[in-house]
C-alpha cells in the first residue's frame, strides 16, 4: 500500500515538475537534448532513492537540487556553449509558444544576457523568475536560508538589469 502511495506521489511530482526541471536544465545548458536527458536522470535518481527507502521530505527541492548537481557535473565535463553563439547560428528556443509578445521580448533579453552572469547568479534568476519558485523554495534547493536566498536573488537581478540595455 505504501508503495502505491509513493508511486502516486512521484507521478504527481513528475507531471507537475518535469517541464520546470527541463526548463531549468535547458537554460543552464542551452542544449535541448542534453537538458531532456538531465531532466530524465533527475527523476530516475530520485525514484531510485525513494524505492531504496530514503525519506524525501521536500520532493520539489530535492528534484531541483538533483538537477543542479547533474548540471554542475555536466559543466565539469565540458564547457557549455554560449547562448550568443547559438543565436548567431540561428538557434531560437521555442519554449515560449503561446505567451504574450511582451513576455517573449523580455525572455529574449534575459536569454541574451543571462549567460554573462556567474553560474550561481544564473541559477538564482532561473529558479526564481523562469521557473517561478518563491525564495523559500530557492533557499531549500540551494541549501541556504530564505533571507540569504532573497538577498542573493536581489543582487543577481540587479546585476542582470545592469547588463541589459536601457
Amino acid at each position: 500500500m505504501a508503495t502505491n502511495r509513493l508511486e502516486a506521489q512521484f507521478l504527481r511530482a513528475y507531471d507537475e515538475l518535469a517541464d520546470p526541471i527541463f526548463r531549468y536544465c535547458y537554460f543552464r545548458l542551452f542544449d535541448r537534448e542534453r537538458a531532456r536527458e538531465l531532466m530524465q536522470e533527475t527523476f530516475l535518481r530520485t525514484w531510485q532513492r525513494l524505492t531504496l527507502g530514503e525519506e524525501i521530505k521536500e520532493l520539489r527541492a530535492y528534484l531541483y537540487r538533483t538537477a543542479y548537481h547533474l548540471i554542475v557535473d555536466e559543466a565539469m565535463k565540458k564547457k557549455a556553449l554560449s547562448l550568443d553563439a547559438l543565436q548567431d547560428a540561428g538557434f531560437q528556443p521555442s519554449a515560449d509558444e503561446g505567451k504574450t509578445h511582451e513576455h517573449r521580448i523580455e525572455l529574449a533579453l534575459i536569454e541574451r544576457y543571462i549567460d554573462r552572469l556567474e553560474p550561481e547568479e544564473r541559477d538564482l534568476i532561473l529558479l526564481r523568475y523562469v521557473n517561478g519558485l518563491p525564495p523559500k523554495e530557492v533557499a531549500k534547493i540551494l541549501g541556504v536560508t530564505p533571507n540569504v536566498a532573497s538577498v542573493r536573488i536581489h543582487r543577481a537581478l540587479k546585476k542582470l538589469k545592469a547588463l541589459l540595455p536601457v
